[in-house]
């Protein structure tokens, strides 16, 4: 579990770092390691926050204090558990707050904490997992629903995306056929696509449509794997 914390308390973040740390050591052989980021400001916290499964915020001394950081996160489209901590601030009593935030009282009980991380646990492993995508200029955490197809392109992999969306993936199609691979819905074909089984409309004369309308020549051998995987008999990667 990777986690966040923010608080501009410098005095309270070493301490929160070191009941997490403790925490760490002695989950290593059931839940695994906590791995903690920590900041000070609320800038620095936004830019990379998707990557984090959990945050502990607590901003008294400078603006956006904790309950605005939560909502500004939400808007960012976070949907990890978030956790605010209460020292002079009583977020509970913010009405405009989303219901599922978390509350912990300063200074922090290690029971209180033990609960809320096994809470975070049972949240994330049952929300949908999401596929990260980088292009030039931004991070997309995406739902495996919201990937149509990919093809190679001179710079990169063209991944094109439901709602005519589409971005540059700067790498080759092995190394996001590895990103996808533990997505059952997707299968990279000759090296030459990658496609969503789940979007595929029609089989026909080794051509495969696409939902958008999109048509992909496979190969002989391709199109009659494709046929069987398709109809049911479940999903695996195809090559040469």
């Amino acid at each position: 579990m990777h986690i966040a914390v923010c608080d501009d308390n410098v005095a309270d973040r070493k301490q929160t770092e070191r009941l997490l740390g403790r925490e760490s050591d002695s989950r290593i052989r059931t839940t695994g390691n906590l791995y903690i980021d920590s900041y000070g400001n609320v800038e620095s916290l936004k830019q990379a926050p998707m990557k984090y499964d959990l945050f502990f915020i607590d901003m008294t001394e400078s603006g956006p204090d904790g309950a605005e950081t939560a909502a500004l996160l939400r808007q960012m489209g976070v949907t990890s558990p978030i956790v605010l901590m209460i020292s002079k601030i009583d977020y509970r009593r913010n009405e405009t707050l989303p219901a599922d935030i978390f509350f912990l009282e300063k200074p922090i009980k290690r029971a209180e904490l033990t609960a809320l991380l096994d809470k975070a646990l049972s949240i994330l492993e049952s929300r949908p997992r999401t596929i990260e995508l980088r292009d030039e200029s931004k991070t997309l955490y995406l739902l495996p629903d919201r990937i149509l197809y990919a093809v190679p392109e001179k710079n990169g992999v063209k991944v094109i995306l439901t709602n005519e969306e589409e971005i540059c993936h700067p790498g080759t199609m092995e190394d996001l056929g590895s990103i996808l691979a533990p997505f059952e819905p997707f299968l990279l074909i000759s090296g030459k696509y990658i496609i969503n089984i789940n979007h595929v409309v029609s089989i026909k004369k080794r051509t495969v449509t696409m939902s958008n309308g999109t048509q992909l020549k496979a190969g002989f051998t391709e199109w009659k794997s494709l046929l069987s995987i398709v109809s049911g008999r479940g999903s695996r990667f195809l090559s040469d």
